[in-house]
């Protein structure tokens, strides 16, 4: 290929939903992702071709014992070395607070764009809506797209994150598209969004074909695809989640009219075979993990078994010992707990500081709820009422105090018993909750502001779980099956 045919060809490589994944895995004697051969590839691939962009869409933080132990500027070291050209926010690039990111933003070597997140007085973009970049005399612009899901736990935050909205995405969208009509027109128009496969289609298929969008390449899904979605003509990929893989588009301009000619895409593995090392990255993971492991590593118990949370949408081996550890600790009458609230898939047999953490990523205060034998009665009936089964993601699970029996074909409460007796409308029952659900009392719980006493118990959820543990001497899953089906 000749320089000048080079200059008519393009590749965009991407990842998506990385989530702090920097340490490889082990399969067969060789080494899988990790953002050292997953760097080692994008080198490569910027040797092999003159004209390489390459983005990532969002959630670049939080999943990792690193990150969380740095609060992110672990992984903005790492990504710096990593070198993308265009970063779109993602929904957990907010877990620090707004105020950590924009100071992450300042630490970034890349740049970051989101269109639909703004400064509320100022109705003015939080981050650059887009960016135009140049390879081989041509442009492509990058849109970054947030989900609006993260609108209402951004208002629930401190005061800086209480003056920024994340707006309507396609009206976000069309807003971009129509004020850049009269800029410069890019060769190429990519959506970088955050907002999950389904979303992405939706707004694909509301797209006509005079706004210039030539393809859709998303995250928060976690979609490993083998080959692109195509709607309204539109292209849509993802490259799963994690460091193990990365998507890559070869495009090709016809020369003469200055249009698309060629455009395919292909899922790319990452491993020893594919990829070398990056020995600045591997510098850097390698100090941060001496750290964190001098100060994580510490046995705080031993459990008899290893257990099970393979599913946010069904009661789990963990999530049962959880609500009970939580209960034990914060000492309530009852603990409820959301799906989403565990982070892991396995715990134990050996709990360290560091499956504590990676157990519960998020820093959570605890809160007594009081309220009557009735109430309590009601609270259960409308948590698993039928339509928190249908088409909702965050469930609510129990402490093994409660025995729940659920009719199953016509989606309702028949019985609740806790300690084996039903509640006592004349009895005052204290329910233990955490942050997530505190801020959320009305839509999972169906308690209205004041309308029962709620009081804070700790500010910090995990140090007390930590000090519940090293005073056990044994533990081990109680009472699984206390939601039964019947």
């Amino acid at each position: 290929m000749s320089r000048n045919d080079a200059a008519e060809h393009l590749v965009i490589l991407h990842s998506n939903d990385i989530h702090g994944a920097c340490s490889p895995k082990i399969a067969d004697g060789h080494e899988i992702g990790g953002l050292s051969l997953l760097s080692g590839y994008v080198r490569r691939v910027r040797e092999q071709e003159d004209n390489v962009i390459y983005a990532i869409a969002g959630d670049l933080f939080m999943g990792s014992i690193i990150d969380r132990e740095y609060r992110g500027l672990s992984t903005i070291r790492l990504a710096n070395a990593l070198q993308p050209d265009v970063f779109a926010v993602g929904n957990h690039e907010i877990d620090y607070g707004l105020s950590h990111l924009l100071f992450l933003e300042k630490c970034a070597d890349f740049p970051i764009v989101c269109a639909n997140m703004n400064v509320r007085e100022l109705n003015r973009c939080l981050f650059a809506p887009y960016i135009d970049i140049e390879r081989g005399g041509r442009t492509v612009r990058f849109i970054g797209l947030l989900t609006e899901s993260i609108a209402g736990r951004i208002q629930q935050e401190d005061l800086v994150d209480q003056a920024i909205s994340v707006r309507d995405v396609y009206k976000e969208l069309i807003r971009v598209l129509n004020g850049l009509k009269t800029a410069k027109k890019a060769d190429c128009t990519v959506l970088l969004t955050h907002i999950g496969i389904t979303e992405d289609r939706i707004l694909a298929s509301r797209l006509s074909p005079d706004l210039g969008v030539d393809m859709i390449i998303g995250g928060h899904s976690h979609t490993l695809m083998q080959e692109p979605e195509i709607v309204n003509g539109i292209p849509i990929v993802q490259a799963g989640s994690g460091s193990s893989q990365i998507g890559r588009f070869d495009i090709d301009w016809d020369r003469d009219t200055g249009m698309i000619r060629k455009m395919s895409w292909k899922l790319i593995p990452v491993n020893d075979e594919n990829s070398e090392n990056d020995l600045l990255i591997d510098f850097y993971e390698e100090r941060f993990h001496k750290e964190v492991d001098r100060k994580y590593e510490k046995t705080i118990l031993t459990m008899p078994a290893q257990y099970k949370h393979d599913s946010f949408h069904r009661e789990t081996e963990v999530i049962d010992l959880f609500t009970d550890m939580y209960r034990d600790a914060f000492g309530t009458d009852l603990f409820l707990l959301s799906s989403n609230a565990i982070r892991c898939k396995l715990f134990g047999p050996e709990i360290r500081r560091k499956d504590l953490l990676m157990a519960l990523p998020y820093d959570n205060e605890v809160f007594r709820v009081t309220m009557d034998g009735a109430r309590l009665q009601r609270l259960f009936a409308y948590f698993l009422r039928k339509e928190a089964w249908e088409g909702v993601n965050i469930y609510i699970f129990f402490s093994g105090n409660a025995h729940v029996l659920f009719d199953k074909e016509e989606r309702f409460v028949r019985e609740v018993r806790i300690g084996g007796e039903v509640p006592d409308p004349s009895k005052y029952y204290t329910v233990g909750i955490t942050s997530y659900l505190y801020k959320n009392l009305a839509a999972f719980l169906d308690i209205k502001e004041d309308e029962l006493p709620i009081v804070k118990i700790a500010e910090d959820d995990r140090s007390g779980l930590e000090r519940y543990l090293m005073e056990k001497q044994s533990l081990s899953l109680r009472d699984f099956g206390r939601l039964e089906f019947v």
